[in-house]
């Protein structure tokens, strides 16, 4: 039975040597500070012909961000003239494309530049406004700075905009998650627990081999 349990001790000192692989995973960067530029590539998308009405985007100025959060890509506002029945309409026109400037403030200059593209539908007019919205492109993108920041954007909501005499604006909304990969541990290194077992398996081990020879040699001298 002693020799059964030293024989287990040993192999868990030995197992435990090889240490813990290193891991990967990604922890939340609270404190990482980073700036954004959402710039349509149109300021707005014209109605189908024969109509004049429009809606528009706006340009969202660099602004800054620490940690994770939610941000607005575009506002949208619809401009019409034309009466309720028979108003404007979006069958055939009505893409968009809206390019996004992404800088970690750590890695100074250190941008991406990521491309969100969808398609307004419905129709709208002097006193309404039906306007749909589909995205057409990638809605989630995940780009790494040169520091080991991790920035995930998600395209995250629609608001529709209202009529033209409507003081709120429709909008278009996204979520920024950062992250980083400092969190795990180095390969191969052991943790101290680790270590511990490993000393004990290796003395027991050691212990069992002195008895050994110590009963080897009584039998020779017997």
């Amino acid at each position: 039975m002693k020799r059964s349990l030293l024989i287990v001790a040993s192999t868990a000192g030995l197992l435990c040597l090889a240490g813990t692989q290193a891991r990967a995973d990604l922890i939340p960067a609270p404190n990482a500070q980073w700036s954004y530029n959402f710039t349509p590539n149109q300021t707005f998308v014209s109605a189908d012909s024969p109509g004049t009405g429009t809606v528009g985007f706006t340009n969202e100025p660099t602004k800054n961000a620490t940690g994770s959060s939610d941000v607005v890509v575009t506002n949208l506002r619809v401009s019409s003239t034309a009466p309720a029945t028979g108003g404007d309409t979006l069958n055939t026109n009505g893409a968009w494309k809206v390019g996004l400037v992404l800088t970690d403030a750590a890695s100074g200059t250190n941008s991406g530049t990521l491309w969100f593209t969808g398609k307004l539908g419905g129709g709208f007019s002097s006193s309404n406004s039906n306007v749909t919205n589909t995205f057409t492109g990638t809605t989630t993108y995940t780009w790494t700075a040169n520091n080991g920041n991790v920035y995930t954007v998600s395209l995250t909501g629609y608001t529709p905009p209202g009529p033209p005499t409507a003081s709120n604006a429709g909008s278009i909304s996204a979520h920024v998650s950062v992250q980083t990969q400092d969190g795990g541990h180095t390969a191969g290194t052991p943790e101290p627990s680790s270590l511990i077992l490993s000393f004990l398996g290796l003395t027991f081990a050691g212990a069992a081999s002195w008895r050994k020879r110590r009963r080897s040699l009584a039998a020779l001298l017997a």
